[in-house]
């Protein structure tokens, strides 16, 4: 079952959420004191302005990352490191933190992953730089992305942790899919979307279930093969939409997609569309063009195929 990043939306998953910071932070890390709960959270979890991303294996939460746009209250890091004097006036800054992943998951795919989705829910709501305050040991990661070194290495006196500030100016993110996104005017959807992984040889789609999400491959390689005789219909790679047709129409899966190699995906939510579609019909025009396009593209490939087997 594929690895999946997304938005802590219910009080269930949040729990959860609380739960494995204290799992990390004070169960395997040792930095915090363990608690009677089992759970760690503090005052800003209870603000509107803070979100959750979680990983989730097989249902599970594995790993959690906390997101806190600016307010009148502020943010977190201003109780140990001061970013402002770093970012322009007029910025609307976002802070990443109580970065958290269980020692089973932790890899630098996942880590990368949820900055980057946390940056993609930044740009949803207008954020113009990220800040982070992170473990110096994966600070290489994010600088790869765009995230820039602001000051000295320093150790947070509560938990005795080395951190690195870093920012991201959003409009220096170095990343496949936001560059999709804009290509296709697609802005609007931009927070929508969830990231899924999936090792090789295993199944993203089988054919005979019922549709409910599309994707993009951001990473690695997918094949398309018929179901029964298997045949190969397609290879799809970095950029291709798949799966499409589940977002507009309540039909079975008419093929099997299997991960190629390791995969990364972005996947839209037949829900999200949905509640897009209600909201403004004129913003979805460019969506449903782009999957027209990729429609029209896999039927004259499925048409070749045909021709080819019948001569």
């Amino acid at each position: 079952m594929a690895t999946t990043i997304t938005i802590a939306k219910t009080p269930e998953v949040i729990d959860e959420v609380f739960k494995i910071r204290h799992r990390v932070f004070s169960e395997e890390a040792k930095l915090l004191r363990e608690d009677p709960s089992g759970r760690f959270m503090d005052r800003f979890d209870a603000f509107p302005t803070t979100t959750n991303l979680v990983v989730k294996k097989q249902g599970l939460v594995v790993g959690s990352l906390r997101l806190s746009i600016d307010s009148a209250v502020g943010m977190p890091a201003d109780e140990y490191f001061d970013f402002r004097p770093f970012l322009p006036k007029d910025a609307l800054p976002m802070h990443c933190g109580m970065f958290c992943v269980t020692e089973d998951y932790r890899s630098s795919k996942i880590t990368t992953g949820l900055m980057l989705m946390a940056t993609y829910f930044g740009i949803s709501h207008n954020v113009t730089h990220v800040v982070a305050p992170i473990n110096p040991a994966i600070a290489k990661l994010l600088k790869r992305i765009g995230y820039e070194q602001v000051a000295d290495e320093f150790t947070e006196e509560h938990t005795n942790a080395r951190m690195m500030p870093l920012i991201l100016d959003v409009k220096n993110l170095s990343d496949f899919f936001i560059h999709f996104v804009k290509e296709n005017q697609l802005q609007d959807y931009i927070g929508e979307y969830e990231r899924e992984f999936y090792d090789k040889g295993e199944y993203v789609i089988r054919a005979g279930d019922e549709g409910d999400q599309a994707f993009i491959i951001i990473e690695g390689t997918a094949e398309v093969r018929l179901p029964g005789n298997d045949v190969l219909i397609d290879t799809l790679k970095q950029g291709d939409v798949f799966g499409e047709l589940a977002l507009l129409f309540h039909e079975p899966r008419t093929a099997n997609i299997i991960a190629e190699s390791d995969l990364q995906v972005m996947a839209l939510s037949k829900k999200s569309f949905e509640r897009m579609f209600f909201q403004d019909p004129k913003k979805t025009l460019n969506l449903v063009q782009t999957l027209a396009k990729r429609n029209k593209q896999m039927l004259g490939k499925l048409q070749s195929l045909e021709s080819k087997t019948s001569n």
